[in-house]
């Protein structure tokens, strides 16, 4: 079970932390942490440096994106920084929440859901997103109504990790190369983690702009509020280096049936 709730929160964002008490009122999740988030946008050129002289940011950061490299950069080691309290205090499994986030759906069935999809998890889980974008949906796959092994899922607004879990993220952001969510979507879609999310999502993100994100040329960012679609929409498939499917997925009865099977060769 959850031992753990992290918030992740800048400590001049009271206001979010306020509005994110009801919310976790909801949601019932045991032990919550407010943790203080990294402020890429106050580390500036020294405090980069200092970062890279302490191990904890790469030296190389040409695969951050330059428009947003800070934003980046601050919710990377942030996470970094949940990551390492879970294996410091090696608590079994731990949320973690970042401080603008929305329930999905109705919020007096949403624990009911929440149970529901979590008691879908195998017992070798490591990583349960309860909130993805930009995955591919056909190369998904399904296990249940509720749940799905996801391909290339991004997004950290809401996940869980199993101290294992946790291990490995931390290893791979030791030191932070890239943005936290690429990171994690290459070792989800490279099966270096059992990975496994919410579908329906039970959380999406709130409507705060976007600290790390307010570029308005893209299409789901509208007034700084960055709400991005949870599957690529078909014409973003070729810079993706893949083809829209010709046949739509298999029924729902049938992806349930194949998912099923592709776990219990896992556990094998």
């Amino acid at each position: 079970m959850i031992a753990a709730t992290y918030i992740i929160n800048l400590a001049s964002s009271t206001e979010r932390w306020r509005t994110m008490q009801p919310l976790l009122d909801v949601t019932g999740l045991p032990n919550r942490i407010r943790f203080d988030a990294v402020d890429g946008r106050a580390l500036g050129e020294e405090g980069i440096r200092a970062m890279q002289e302490a191990g904890r940011l790469s030296t190389d950061l040409s695969r951050f994106d330059e428009k947003t490299r800070a934003g980046e950069i601050g919710c990377a080691l942030s996470h970094a920084g949940v990551l390492a309290d879970i294996v410091r205090n090696e608590w079994p499994a731990a949320m973690i929440f970042e401080d603008d986030i929305v329930l999905d759906g109705d919020p007096g069935v949403w624990r009911k859901r929440y149970n529901k999809a979590f008691a879908d998890l195998p017992r070798d889980w490591e990583v349960w997103y309860l909130y993805r974008c930009f995955d591919i949906e056909h190369r998904t796959v399904r296990i249940t109504p509720r749940t799905l092994i996801p391909w290339t899922p991004q997004g950290g607004a809401a996940y869980a990790v199993t101290l294992e879990g946790a291990r490995k993220m931390l290893a791979a952001l030791e030191p932070v190369a890239s943005a936290v969510d690429r990171i994690y979507m290459d070792l989800v879609k490279t099966r270096q983690l059992k990975a496994f999310a919410s579908s329906p999502m039970l959380i999406r993100p709130g409507f705060h702009p976007s600290v790390i994100n307010s570029d308005g040329s893209r299409k789901w960012v509208e007034n700084g509020v960055n709400q991005p679609p949870e599957y690529w929409p078909d014409e973003d498939f070729g810079w993706l280096g893949e083809t829209i499917p010709r046949k739509k997925p298999a029924g729902l009865l049938k992806r349930i049936a194949d998912g099923a099977r592709q776990i219990m060769g896992r556990a094998a």
